[in-house]
């Protein structure tokens, strides 16, 4: 999509919205007066896209709806053109009305206005979501600083609450036997659970000298993402283990108790499934604990070095700092975690900036408030098992 169709599309979404008003006030002369330029500037859309899609097929004799190679082009395009304006927002430069065509129209097509963003965005600031090749960036930080998201179910969802249906783990009745020719009777239905959710606003802001807001892009990037990917592991990690810790602790105290956990506590299908989510401690506890002949109980990951296994199942280990041991008992939660909680996200961190607000001006920095909208609920509370290890030095 060209320059010239975003503005186009600005000029009738503007429009559109003028007779909407109009017809509020009751204005309906002014707003049929105002629908034929509506409909003039329609037709010009309608042409000038005609005529970008005429131009890319002659170019590159590309079917622009068979395989998307256009239009993933012009996506391309489009996110470079909003990333740089995303970074004038960040330096407080003024934004022009061609560039907030360029911002709408992003956020259009690549976002759905999930961030419920303001398209009437005042000069030299941003109310955006973050660009999606920052976000992929801001992710890939997430799982390297041990994001405890991704051993959970992640939902993106685009409502501020709502609901979903899923199925419970209920007993089952088996099917009957019938004779040949016999009637066949009704089986017993599958069971049904409602999980709601309602999202939360979690925010924080970050103050940064306008000396680093006058250097390089990449550098201000940089800063930035990682800014936002370290607030955001500590924000998830703390949500997900208040959420485990919900549990009725049971005392652990051997590696026989953990076999208990997995060969009895867990549906056997849930136990294969499972992981073993432990702080320092509980690690350090469980790496020295050898068999009848002194070797190690936990067992090196071939697929990848420095990973530890026990009985097969992944140990994932959280700082001391996360996941604290209280009064000298390191916690223990062993399960499939993806069945036992459902993270309700709505997809893209938001971003404003202000140099005139807070301690901005007094201390001539630009304050970056960062926005991300989720809710943890527990989905199958018998997916996971909140152990305890005693670790009071034996007498």
């Amino acid at each position: 999509m060209t320059r010239e169709l975003r503005a186009l599309m600005s000029k009738l979404d503007a429009a559109k919205q003028e007779v909407r008003s109009l017809l509020a006030e009751d204005k309906v002369q002014e707003a049929k007066d105002k629908m034929e330029e509506v409909r003039a500037l329609q037709a010009k859309v309608d042409l000038q896209r005609e005529l970008e899609e005429t131009e890319a097929r002659a170019m590159g004799g590309t079917e622009l709806k068979d395989d998307g190679n256009v239009e993933e082009r012009d996506m391309k395009e489009l996110e470079a053109e909003y990333r740089q304006i995303f970074l004038r927002g960040i330096r407080r430069k003024r934004i022009t009305s061609e560039q907030r065509s360029i911002i709408e129209e992003y956020e259009r097509r690549a976002v759905m206005n999930e961030g419920e963003t303001n398209p009437a965005i005042p000069d030299g600031d941003v109310g955006m979501v973050v660009p999606q090749d920052i976000q992929t960036q801001i992710n890939t930080l997430m799982r390297e600083w041990n994001d405890l998201s991704q051993y959970v179910t992640v939902e993106d969802v685009s409502t501020l609450s709502g609901s979903r249906v899923l199925e419970a783990d209920a007993d089952m009745t088996p099917f009957q036997v019938v004779d040949e020719y016999g009637e066949i009777p009704e089986t017993d239905n599958p069971k049904f659970t409602v999980v709601n959710y309602k999202l939360k606003k979690r925010a924080g802001y970050l103050p940064i000298t306008n000396e680093l807001l006058a250097d390089n892009d990449a550098n201000l990037i940089g800063y930035v993402t990682n800014w936002i990917a370290r607030k955001a592991v500590h924000t998830r990690n703390t949500q997900i283990i208040s959420l485990l810790r919900t549990l009725t602790p049971k005392a652990l105290g051997d590696v026989k108790d953990i076999n208990t956990v997995l060969n009895v506590d867990l549906d056997p299908a849930i136990s294969l499934s499972s992981i073993i989510l432990t702080n320092q401690d509980g690690f350090n506890w469980l790496d020295n604990q050898v068999d009848g002949i002194g070797r190690p109980i936990l067992q090196e990951d071939i697929t990848q070095p420095g990973r530890k296994l026990f009985k097969g199942r992944q140990i994932v280990v959280a700082s001391n700092r996360h996941l604290p041991t209280v009064s000298d008992k390191a916690p223990v939660f062993v399960g499939n975690l993806k069945q036992y909680m459902v993270l309700f996200n709505r997809r893209f961190f938001e971003l404003a900036s202000t140099r005139e607000g807070g301690d901005a001006w007094r201390r001539d920095t630009t304050e970056l408030r960062t926005i991300m909208r989720d809710d943890y609920v527990q989905w199958d509370g018998n997916a996971a098992v909140f152990g305890e290890i005693d670790l009071t030095p034996a007498p």
